[in-house]
């Protein structure tokens, strides 16, 4: 590969992000603590999100090339950049003002914002372990700080350090099973490690450990069962966007590298992950819904049915690969693009969720059942949009949800994997009871239950964030036609190297 400033062209939209971070740092550092220095930060911060949005936008029709260092620009990482910028402008866009307000250091938190997005992006390109590994842990390493930077606020120090010692754990795990993939096969790189197991079968007696130790720090970051536990605690004690953005871009990010992971260094050894795909499919789908039933906070609720959520992309990957399909790049529902579809449409549906809770947090002081309670008289427009958000995360049709469920669970039913798609749809059955007991309470509650006062009013840019979500629900659900044309680019190319 030619080394020169050519060579990092395709990494423009990380080194945008970069620039901004270290700008920010810069007029921080120049320009003293003045009080409304937030606001400029947040602006810079939502400027350079725009551009580097835009560069990965053209990269979507990019033909695919390695940059520097070992990253992958390629369709499929395109898409899945577009998942997390967009999740990061949106998260930017709508709770800015609200960080701002409740988060001291204000230039340090929104330089780490950019940064962390830019280690996001690498992190859904990598083509090797070291990198992927570095990427991984900035990534972690950031949100624990963002999580817990509400110095003053106890829950968001009691949340930063739960999510710390867990992710230190699983990362430390992770590690150690990607040094006896480096040890058996002799390279870093993915699709390498892939040949090598591919050549030489007797190293098989090394995937499955290796699988199952580098399964644990991924699916941390994808809130997996049994490696969820942090999940209700942070997503509760954090700041509001930054729960948003653990739901949304940082479980696109896991789910990508997952992706990678096995379908390129573990794609021989295909008869041993599916099935432990499959299990921790379902062991996530009921741990998260059956937890979630007995919930009295709204962000801790929308914590467990992440970790459901998260139970059902996981089987968009169990059905990528079948010993029946000869060639998988050329079924309609071919697994990989079911994920990524719903994990576009999840983005939408995921913020819109949280910045109604981040409004009624604003309005009443909390997120509880009770801060809820009637909310259609109080503020019709939230209660609304809440309501579709619930419909979207149920399945039901006209909704991005129900998209994303249609072309997971259509994947599973065409490979054959018939009892995991009746235990997806009882779990459909069992998560449309606490989301519509939310519904029941915003729109029904008695008028003797105790209520929150509601002081003020919504906040204008969560509002305009949230009209934006509602219609990006609407979009992926009444016209998915451009969605389901990326996904299926950005799949059947990973497919295609199988």
């Amino acid at each position: 590969m030619e080394l020169g400033l050519s060579s990092l062209v395709p990494l423009l939209p990380e080194i945008i992000l970069i620039l901004g971070g270290l700008l920010i740092l810069l007029l921080d550092a120049t320009s003293g603590k003045r009080a409304d220095s937030g606001a400029g930060y947040m602006v810079v911060s939502i400027l350079f999100l725009a551009i580097g949005l835009v560069g990965v936008v053209f990269q979507l029709a990019v033909a695919p090339q390695v940059a520097l260092f070992g990253v992958d620009v390629d369709p499929f990482a395109a898409f899945l950049k577009l998942v997390v910028y967009s999740s990061m402008f949106l998260v930017a866009l709508a709770g800015g003002g609200f960080l701002n307000k409740h988060v001291a250091a204000h230039g340090e938190f929104w330089s780490l914002f950019l940064f962390l997005t830019a280690a996001m992006s690498l992190a859904v390109s990598a083509n090797n372990l070291l990198l992927l590994f570095v990427a991984f842990e900035f990534v972690s390493i950031t949100s624990y700080i963002l999580v817990g930077f509400a110095r003053e606020d106890l829950r968001s120090s009691e949340a930063g350090l739960k999510y710390f010692l867990y992710g230190s754990v699983a990362s430390g795990v992770m590690l150690y099973g990607m040094t006896l993939v480096y040890g058996a096969t002799g390279s870093l790189y993915l699709r390498e490690i892939g040949q090598v197991f591919a050549e030489k079968p007797e190293l098989s007696i090394i995937i499955v450990p290796a699988a199952i130790l580098i399964m644990v720090g991924l699916g941390f970051k994808a809130s997996l069962a049994p490696f969820f536990q942090w999940a209700p605690d942070t997503y509760e004690g954090a700041p509001t966007p930054v729960t948003a953005y653990l739901a949304t871009a940082s479980k696109a990010v896991g789910f990508a590298v997952i992706a990678r992971v096995m379908l390129l260094a573990f794609a021989p050894a295909r008869d041993v992950w599916v099935p432990l795909l499959g299990g921790l499919s379902i062991l996530t789908m009921f741990a998260g819904n059956l937890m979630a039933l007995r919930q009295t906070n709204v962000k801790r609720m929308l914590a467990y049915s992440s970790v459901a959520q998260a139970g059902y992309m996981l089987l968009g990957l169990v059905a990528v690969v079948d010993a029946n399909v000869t060639d998988v790049t050329m079924l309609s529902m071919n697994g990989l693009n079911g994920l990524l579809i719903y994990l576009f449409g999840y983005l939408f549906t995921n913020i819109g969720a949280f910045m109604v809770v981040l409004a009624v947090e604003n309005l009443t002081g909390g997120s509880d059942y009770s801060h809820f309670q009637n909310l259609i008289k109080r503020a019709p427009s939230l209660a609304v949009a809440m309501f579709i958000f619930m419909l979207s995360l149920v399945g039901i049709p006209l909704t991005a949800g129900f998209i994303g469920k249609f072309f997971v669970f259509g994947a599973t039913i065409q490979h054959q994997y018939y009892l995991l798609a009746i235990i997806a749809a009882i779990n459909v059955a069992i998560s449309a009871f606490y989301y519509m007991n939310l519904v029941r309470i915003m729109f029904f509650g008695s008028e003797t239950d105790e209520q929150v006062a509601y002081q003020g009013a919504p906040g204008v840019g969560a509002q305009v964030i949230v009209l934006v979500c509602v219609l990006g629900v609407f979009w992926i659900g009444l016209y998915p036609p451009n969605v389901v044309d990326w996904a299926n680019t950005a799949s059947q190319y990973l497919l295609a190297i199988l």
